[in-house]
């Protein structure tokens, strides 16, 4: 089905002036009927939290100096307990606020991917998680995960990790875990920090059509982008960048010329997709 967009006080392309998003009160639980989807604000990095029901997941945990905000949004969204929390690879602004997060919040389990990291950013989750007592597990094959009525699946890269020569992060963007979520008619794509390689190996793997993308690489321009929304045919598009390093602006022209609503933290601040689990979406934008 597809999706069918209430933008609240928004214009078709972007945001202006957003206003506050409605959150829970603090402290309160929350039950989620349909799905909801918090792409927290935290500059150009990733940091989205999942709910449907009672359960919540966390995709990627900012810097590390948005770690307090990141917690304050949980906290307000009722979701201090994670069912899951999913780390789609190493790099810093995809992990800084880990240490803060595992350190606070009651985490099921914490889902990795599926190599041995070469550089510093590794080495600390890495230690982290060894100090937290958590349960981990690398992620090598598709793993499904129930979240209320709906399903979380997480699909590894079968692109092979290859470090630098100097053990710097290497090709990490391309083997980054991609994240479905799907719940009755609502449907939402996670697609890490992929670029051409990554997006590649996606793309064969057949994944189909998703209304809600979260795109690749914070909306930079990597190659076969149109490739990509061509086979994911998503209505609604959400972009984790930056006014310092805001998305590409061939990325955004592939995105409105097919009429995709896209929202960026750029310029609309933490932004709230709900679905109503019959492929209807409501969005609202604003830092809570």
């Amino acid at each position: 089905m597809l999706a069918i967009v209430h933008a609240l006080s928004l214009a078709l392309f972007g945001c202006s002036e957003p206003p506050a998003a409605a959150s829970a009160p603090r402290n309160a639980p929350t039950t989620v009927q349909g799905t909801r989807v918090t792409c927290i604000d935290v500059g150009k990095g990733d940091c989205i939290l999942v709910q449907a029901g009672a359960s919540a997941a966390l995709i990627d945990t900012g810097f590390q100096d948005t770690a307090d905000d990141v917690l304050a949004v949980m906290q307000e969204r009722g979701a201090s307990h994670l069912d899951a929390l999913i780390i789609t690879h190493y790099d810093r602004d995809h992990v800084g606020g880990l240490s803060a997060i595992v350190g606070d919040a009651d985490i099921d389990m914490v889902y990795l991917p599926g190599y041995v990291g070469a550089d510093k950013n590794y080495k600390t989750v890495s230690k982290a998680l060894e100090g937290s007592g958590l349960a981990t597990q690398p992620v090598t094959e598709e793993v499904r995960i129930a979240l209320g009525e709906g399903q979380l699946a997480i699909h590894p890269s079968d692109v092979d990790y290859v470090p630098n020569a100097n053990g710097d992060e290497g090709n990490d963007n391309d083997v980054s875990l991609v994240v479905t979520l799907t719940h009755g008619g609502d449907s939402y794509l996670f697609a890490g920090d992929l670029e051409r390689e990554g997006i590649e190996a996606y793309l064969r793997a057949g994944h189909g059509h998703f209304d809600v993308l979260k795109m690749p690489h914070h909306g930079e321009g990597d190659g076969n982008t149109d490739e990509l929304l061509d086979d994911v045919r998503p209505t609604i598009a959400l972009i984790t960048d930056s006014a310092d390093d805001p998305a590409d602006k061939k990325v955004l022209k592939l995105l409105r010329k097919r009429d995709v609503d896209t929202y960026r933290t750029s310029e609309c601040g933490t932004i709230v997709v709900e679905g109503d689990g019959a492929g209807t979406y409501e969005v609202t934008v604003g830092n809570t």
